[in-house]
This record gives C-alpha cells, structure tokens and sequence, in this order.
C-alpha cells in the first residue's frame, strides 16, 4: 500500500485519518488471511479458520438472496429506448455484484464508477481500501475522491491517480495523472499517460458543466462508525468482532493441538524390533504408530499411549467464541456456532432471528441507495455521449428476505390479497416470474377470468 504521506505530497486533500486508514488496511489483510496474530512458527503456531471472508461472504449472500432489480418504462409506458439500454448495462453490472458486495462487506464499503467504451458503459466497484476520500457534503457524501490504479510492466510500477471532484455549482472535473516507481511500495515520481499502453487514450482531464451530482455512487456499510465517529466512511462487518476472531483462530490451535497431542502411540523397546544396518527396521506404514525406546533394565518395554481427549470443554469454548462474533457481527445464533451445543429459549431464538434480519434489511437499504446513485450516473452518461434517446424510466427493487422468508407462505398471502382485490394481478405476476408488470400483464389471459368461471 502507497503511504499516505506520498499521496498528500502529490497535491491531495486527505480527508480521512490516518488511524482509519489504518483500520481499513487491516480489514483488508484480515480478509486475505494475513491477519497479524496469524505464525507458522511449530511452537506457536496459528492458522486462520477463515472467518472473515466467511461472515462477509454469508451478509453478501443473504442481502441478495432472492433480491432483483430492474429497469422498466414508467408508468403505463411498457418500456423506452432509454430504459431498454439503460436496463441493459444495469444487468450486465448485476451479474457480477455478489462477489464484489462481499468485499464491500470486509472493508467496510465500496464506490461504483462507471465509464464509457464506445456505446457501452462498464461500472469499476472500488472498495475503500483503493480509494482515498478528499472532501464530504454536509450530508456525508463524498464529493471528491482519488482512485487508485496499478499496472507494472517489466521492473517498474506505475500508479495512475484518478481524481473526481464535485462543485456545488454543478462542474465536474476528472484528472488522471501516472506515477512510476521500482517499488509496488511507494508512488515514486511523476511520468507521461503514454508510458503505460491501456491508459494512454486516457484524457488527462476532463470538465462537464450542469452535473447534479458526483459521477460515482458509494455504498457504506450501515454500521456506526466506532473507529473515527467524525468519519463517514463505513467500518467493516466484523470491525466489532477482530478480538474474538482472533480468540477462534488460537482456540482452534489449542484444539488441533490437543488431538495431536494425544495420537495413539505404541511405546516400544528398541530391542522388539529387528535391526538392519545399527538401525531398528519398523513395519512398513506403521513409522507414525510407534515410538522406539533403548531398553530399560533387563524387561522389555511395550506401552500403549491413548490418552483421553479433552474435545467437548474445548469445543465448548470455541463454540461461546462463535456465538460472540455472531453477535457482534449481527448473524443469528447457529450460523457459525453450533446450535445444537447449547440450550436456548424461543425468545431467543426468535431474538436473534430478527437481529440478523433487521441488519440485512439495513444493508439492502444502504445497498438499494447505492444502485439508485449508479443508475443516475448510467443516466447521465448517456446524455453526456449521447448513447441513447430520451425516455423515462424507472428502478424496481424486490429484496427477498434472505432469513426468514418463507415461499409457499408469501405466495399464498399474495395469492390471498390478489383474489380479494386487495392486490394487482400483474403484480401478483410480476413478484412469482421475477419479471416486470408490464410484462407480467402479457400473461393474464384476455378471453377468461384468471379463477373461476366457465372457459
């Protein structure tokens, strides 16, 4: 990682503490497996259950589990050629958002950005720790940033910072300079946007007049802050939690140690065994089974080594320790630890049902205002460059409840509203098919009513 010291000396505004930088860079290392409790050394050895990536793995999955969203014509407008290109650069961004959500959810954010290739628009997903904050509104929104791009070719590293700023007067500017090193580690001096081949067609700046809004979108994790409370970039899933994560990764060892430890054994005189070559020839196979003594006194020494383990206060710990990172991380109860382990009221489980679903909830808001911002700039774009006609257009969001959701539940209560006239047919339709209302209003049949009623 560039120090931050290099970045300021090139002319940036930081505003972003040192001390949260350093958070997110340990999120991050976390997420890699290079968590700093984590040795190799025999004595003192600690490997990583993975833990991170799975809890930031098991948000991302359970935010978009059964989630979708589109772009359709608004009101009784079947569609325009506005939301049909719109739409489709917004599905091909989709496709790939699950992977990307998770590591928004380890570092504790991520930016959309989208650019322009011909006719098409490509959205990059920057997690916060390959961009730096320079400036915030009074609401918290980043309103100027620098981001980060790295290329090497042969020994040199090159890094491209690409600055957007925001004014209140609606100018936008977009400034890309490139800077080249013999280290990955420092941001060296400044070169020419032709030293590297895929940035030369780069502009080294840019300027729009009448933009609304940044032209980049940014989703924060709905976490409170506990790291910097002045600071409104988010933390990560399991910033709460790093303590009892590491605790789960040691007690892990403990207890690998433990059945190791305690690996049957056959204590054996050496003069059991036949000697080829001064050197007592053990079974084939068997090298691990025993442990070859000299002899002791005129008897020979044969002993069995089966020691009982101590598995269950050991797992039982491990499993307490889970049950705290769930906690702090706002999973249910059952997701890492085992359920099964512990005796738990229906109150609580119900309790910490609804903690995970409350959160997930929360991410699918913060994630929904995020897509929002996206579809505005894909919107912008295309005026910009003039890649689409005018149209209107609006989102559709439809976020399964990813915990709790029952299917053949919610189906019959919708079918139950619907046949009550409580609830839109082509709505009905649209939720079961996973399609639009105008397209699900295609599937209503025209010569007879949809229950009931003679053909």
């Amino acid at each position: 990682m560039i120090p931050i010291s290099e970045i300021k000396a090139a002319g940036c505004n930081i505003a972003v503490s040192g001390d949260m930088m350093n958070n997110i860079r340990e999120w991050g290392e976390i997420y890699e497996n290079k968590a700093p409790w984590l040795v190799s050394d025999y004595e003192k050895r600690v490997s990583s259950l993975e833990l991170p990536a799975g809890i930031a793995s098991e948000l991302a999955r359970l935010t978009l589990y059964k989630g979708k969203s589109w772009i359709c014509g608004k009101g009784n407008q079947k569609s325009s050629a506005r939301s049909e290109w719109l739409q489709e650069q917004y599905s091909h961004f989709m496709k790939g958002l699950r992977p990307e959500l998770e590591i928004a959810c380890a570092v504790g954010g991520m930016v959309l950005k989208p650019y322009v290739v011909g006719d098409k628009i490509y959205v990059d997903t920057i997690s916060n720790d390959r961009f730096i904050p320079c400036a915030f509104d009074l609401d918290g929104n980043i309103t100027d940033a620098v981001f980060l791009s790295s290329a090497v070719i042969g020994d040199k590293y090159y890094t491209r910072l690409e600055q957007h700023k925001w004014d209140p007067d609606m100018t936008y500017s977009i400034t890309n300079r490139i800077f080249c090193s013999s280290t990955a580690c420092s941001l060296g001096t400044e070169t020419d946007l032709g030293a590297v081949p895929q940035w030369s067609g780069i502009e080294a700046e840019r300027k729009f007049r009448n933009i609304k809004r940044p032209l980049f979108s940014y989703f924060k994790l709905p976490v409170a802050n506990n790291i910097d409370r002045n600071s409104a970039i988010g933390i990560s899933c399991y910033a709460r939690a790093t303590g009892q994560i590491r605790q789960a990764d040691e007690q892990w060892e403990r207890i690998m140690w433990e059945f190791q430890g305690s690996e049957l054994a056959i204590m054996a005189d050496a003069g059991m065994f036949k000697v080829v070559r001064n050197k007592e020839e053990i079974p084939e196979g068997n090298k691990r089974l025993f442990r070859v003594f000299q002899e002791v006194g005129e008897k020979q020494y044969f002993h069995e080594f089966a020691p009982n383990i101590r598995d269950s206060s050991l797992f039982h710990g491990l499993n307490r320790i889970f049950q705290r990172i769930e906690f702090n991380c706002g999973l249910a109860y059952g997701v890492i630890s085992d359920p099964q382990t512990v005796e738990k009221t229906a109150e609580e489980v119900r309790g910490s049902k609804q903690r995970s679903l409350t959160h997930i909830q929360n991410i699918q808001s913060a994630l929904e205002d995020a897509l929002q911002g996206l579809i505005c700039i894909l919107d912008a774009y295309a005026d910009l460059y003039g890649l689409a006609r005018e149209g209107e257009y609006e989102t559709v969001f439809e976020w399964g409840d990813g915990v709790t959701e029952d299917r053949d539940k919610e189906f019959a209560r919708r079918l139950q509203l619907a046949s009550a006239g409580k609830y839109k047919w082509e709505s009905f339709l649209a939720w079961y098919f996973g399609c639009s209302e105008e397209k699900a209003a295609e599937y209503i049949p025209s010569a007879a009513p949809l229950f009931g009623g003679d053909l």
